[in-house]
């Protein structure tokens, strides 16, 4: 590829010497032309919203939650087991399959509730380099089922660190962490990284007719082996808690525990440098075991069929294996992405209540492949199209036999300059817990359009996002049965957000707000507004940071919840070489806002209840 380069400016340098000029302008021109090919085709990606490692220090994000709760679009919200969720704005947090979680290439997403945030969202970010969020339809270049957002977690190249990172991490609810890393090269053609990590989450005590509180354990665990072009890379997470509220009738239960792990190894190879043609195969287990007991007066609510009983217990084991390739062909005005997977999961439940034993079962052979290109027209513009084949057959349930694609327009006038616009069909298929309550439901149908403004000069960066979204035969949760269905009314939703950065020497400001509206109030369950204000200054040892983050409140069940208000701020200070003290508070006014229970609107609880945090980092 060098040498082809060189080729190429010879023959320009002897051309264009009769015009004066030099060797170096014409090197010039040709990387400037370069790097606006290589910035349209990085912004056919999608709307993509970058989480640098700088920010990851600046901010003090200790865990991924610590990012998503300011997503335009979205609110980080927790449901009635205290588990979080990150539901579109309008929805109540309940399971939400378009949200999908990457480490590097390797999906995180569990197998039954097809959701990878109630075990996931706290995973630490000390072994993280940066994240990558796409918020869009349609993610045909990802090679996963049909989803609405894509979070990628990229690791730490060992090679560039050649040391580690000790985190301690006490707070004032009585709960820590305490974290490891260390990555080494090894040699030219090999490295690994190893990190681990211990956490205890403790909320404040709620009160509904008796007390409760969020106690969680969670351990974490990543690996990665690099040797001559091959990598392994393996993962796991654990997390041992009670129900919070739970699925009792007035008050919390009267013992529950809830103890879930996903572990995943992942192997793969690039087979190609001129195709960039990567292959990979991988395996995951999971686990979910929860029990909770009730009496007489306060029962447990056992679902999937609904009963009152005094003791409910479900074991639910799943896992899924599977192998998928990508790779592109680069021409001069042209790359061409293509790849394919195939994967099979499947799942075993053991449901056992007072009144007998409920087994099931189910599995599902996924395949899929794809095709995409990226056709520059000038080196400032490009246009995307890409179509994706998905088959999805199961055990029971109905088959989904299904094309998607988008299609999309991206300009490029200068660097921080842009503008692009998306046209999508894809769809939303019925998952395993889904179809356990309703095996008639049929696959949600999205069409959508998108697009994306940036302006950037003197007075800083500006950046527009806007589209419609058409949903039918939405996928639905009845509140009393809690059986899915396919909701025969038309949702049409309307949004658009405003994101403002600009730097001032060593003062960083960064300020969003967002609107969406939806055409029937009668689905309108979670705020639909809402934005952020940060503020981080940094000079030398000394940093600091504050974050004002805004949710309108809402109407549930003929309740107000007010708006939310959580402010978070810190410092952090260089104390010594390679060590750093920090002090970190989480919903510093209290009026962070608040998420009623499914059954019982009257009990509410926040994200994050007032805290302080201080944090130990040392580098070597």
């Amino acid at each position: 590829m060098e040498k082809k380069r060189w080729i190429i400016l010879l023959s320009l340098s002897i051309i264009c010497s009769s015009n004066g000029q030099s060797l170096e302008e014409l090197l010039y021109k040709y990387e400037n032309v370069s790097k606006l090919y290589k910035q349209t085709r990085q912004e056919s990606e999608g709307h993509l919203i970058i989480i640098t490692r700088e920010e990851i220090k600046r901010y003090q994000y200790h865990r991924l939650s610590d990012v998503l709760k300011s997503l335009r679009y979205f609110s980080l919200q927790r449901n009635h087991y205290g588990e979080k969720i990150l539901s579109y704005a309008t929805i109540y947090p309940l399971e939400n399959s378009t949200v999908r979680i990457y480490i590097n290439d390797h999906e995180i997403s569990a197998v039954f509730r097809k959701t990878a945030l109630p075990l996931w969202a706290d995973i630490p970010l000390d072994f993280v380099e940066h994240i990558e969020i796409y918020q869009g339809e349609s993610a045909i270049k990802f090679n996963n089922e049909a989803a609405g957002m894509i979070i990628k977690i990229y690791t730490k190249k060992p090679e560039r660190e050649n040391g580690g990172r000790s985190r301690l991490s006490l707070n004032s609810r009585g709960g820590y962490s305490l974290n490891f890393y260390t990555g080494w090269e090894l040699s030219d053609i090999s490295s690994f990284s190893f990190f681990i990590n211990k956490l205890l989450y403790k909320s404040k005590k709620y009160f509904s007719g008796k007390e409760t509180e969020i106690d969680d354990r969670y351990y974490y665990g990543y690996s990665s082996f690099y040797l001559n072009g091959w990598l392994l890379e393996t993962g796991i997470a654990v997390k041992d808690s009670n129900r919070f509220r739970g699925d009792t009738l007035y008050y919390s239960p009267d013992m529950s525990d809830f103890r879930n792990s996903h572990g995943y190894i992942s192997v793969g190879k690039l087979i190609s440098k001129e195709l960039n043609l990567k292959v990979r195969f991988y395996a995951d287990r999971i686990s979910t075991e929860t029990v909770q007991e009730g009496n007489i007066k306060n029962p447990v609510i056992a679902v999937n069929p609904v009963e009152p009983v005094v003791y409910w217990s479900r074991d639910i084991n799943s896992s899924k294996v599977g192998a998928d390739f990508s790779g592109n062909i680069k021409f001069k005005k042209n790359l061409l992405s293509f790849g394919g997977k195939f994967q099979r999961t499947a799942y075993k439940l053991v449901d056992i209540r007072n009144s007998g034993v409920l087994k099931d079962e189910n599995s599902e052979y996924y395949r899929s492949i794809f095709i995409e290109d990226i056709l520059n027209i000038f080196p400032k513009a490009g246009i995307v199209g890409g179509i994706k084949y998905e088959n999805m057959s199961r055990r029971y349930g109905k088959e989904i036999d299904n094309f998607l694609w988008r299609v999309g327009l991206i300009s490029i006038l200068s660097e921080g300059n842009y503008f692009k616009t998306f046209f999508s069909k894809y769809y939303t298929p019925p998952y395993f817990v889904e179809i356990f309550t309703n095996r008639e439901l049929t696959k949600q149908k999205n069409r959508s359009i998108t697009a994306e403004l940036s302006v950037k000069n003197n007075l800083g960066r500006v950046i527009l996002t806007g589209g419609y979204i058409r949903v039918d035969n939405s996928i639905m949760i009845d509140p009393v049965s809690y059986t899915y269905y396919n909701a025969d009314v038309v949702l049409k939703y309307r949004f658009f957000s405003i994101d403002y950065i600009k730097n001032i020497g060593n003062i960083q400001i960064r300020t969003n707000y967002f609107s969406v509206h939806l055409n029937d109030k009668n689905y309108k369950t979670a705020p639909s507004k809402g934005g952020f204000l940060k503020l981080s200054y940094k000079n030398g040892k000394f940093s600091c940071f504050s974050e004002l983050i805004y949710r309108e409140g809402y109407q549930f069940s003929d309740r107000d919840i007010k708006n939310g208000y959580d402010l978070d701020a810190g410092i952090s200070l260089t104390v010594f070489k390679n060590a750093s003290l920090q002090i970190r508070g989480y919903n510093l006014l209290n009026k962070e806002l608040k998420t009623p229970a499914f059954k019982d609107p009257d009990f509410r609880y926040n994200l994050e209840d007032r805290r302080v945090v201080l944090t130990f980092v040392k580098e070597f």
